[in-house]
C-alpha cells in the first residue's frame, strides 16, 4: 500500500485506485485535506483492464524510489515512466482485490472493511463525519453483542 498519513490520524481508510480512474484523481487532489481532516489513506494499486497501459504505471509507481512522489505525480497526469523492480506486487494485489469482491475503481474501505458509499465524491469533512458514524455504529455493535 501506498500511505498518506497525518501525524496522528483518527481514520483510517483504504482506497483501492488506478492510476488512470478519473475519480480516484479527484479523490487525490485533496489528499492534503483528508489528513488534515485526521483521514490516513491506504491506496491499493488496482489497474483496471479496462484503463490501457494503467498495469505498467502502476508497476513504475510501486518501483519507483518514493511511490508517494511518483503516485502524486501520476495522478496529476504525469507519465510515471517505465521502471521495473522484483518486488512489484500489482499482480497479486490485483488478484486479491478481485478475489474479495473489489470490482472498480475507486473503492473505499473503512478501517473494519466496511464499504463507504459514496466516499470517494465526500469532501473531507463529510468522509471523517461517516468515518465517526460506522466507528460509533461498530461500537454499538460490539457492545450489544458483549451484553
Amino acid at each position: 500500500m501506498l500511505t498518506f498519513a497525518p501525524a496522528n490520524p483518527k481514520h483510517t481508510i483504504t482506497v483501492f485506485t488506478d492510476v488512470d480512474c478519473p475519480y480516484c484523481k479527484q479523490f487525490h487532489k485533496q489528499i492534503t485535506a483528508y489528513n488534515a481532516a485526521g483521514i490516513r489513506v491506504n491506496y491499493v494499486l488496482f489497474p483496471l483492464d479496462i484503463h490501457p497501459g494503467a498495469e505498467k504505471k502502476a508497476q513504475a509507481v510501486w518501483c519507483a524510489a518514493d511511490r508517494n512522489a511518483a503516485y502524486t505525480a501520476a495522478m496529476s497526469g504525469q507519465d510515471p515512466g517505465d521502471k521495473t523492480c522484483s518486488n512489484n506486487p500489482i499482480a497479486e494485489t490485483k488478484a486479491l482485490s478481485v478475489s474479495i469482491g473489489i470490482d472498480a475503481t475507486p473503492t473505499v474501505l473503512a478501517e473494519d472493511g466496511t464499504h463507504v458509499n459514496g466516499g470517494v465524491v465526500m469532501n473531507p469533512e463529510q468522509l471523517s463525519a461517516e468515518l465517526d458514524r460506522l466507528a460509533a455504529k461498530a461500537a454499538g455493535k460490539s457492545v450489544a453483542t458483549a451484553k
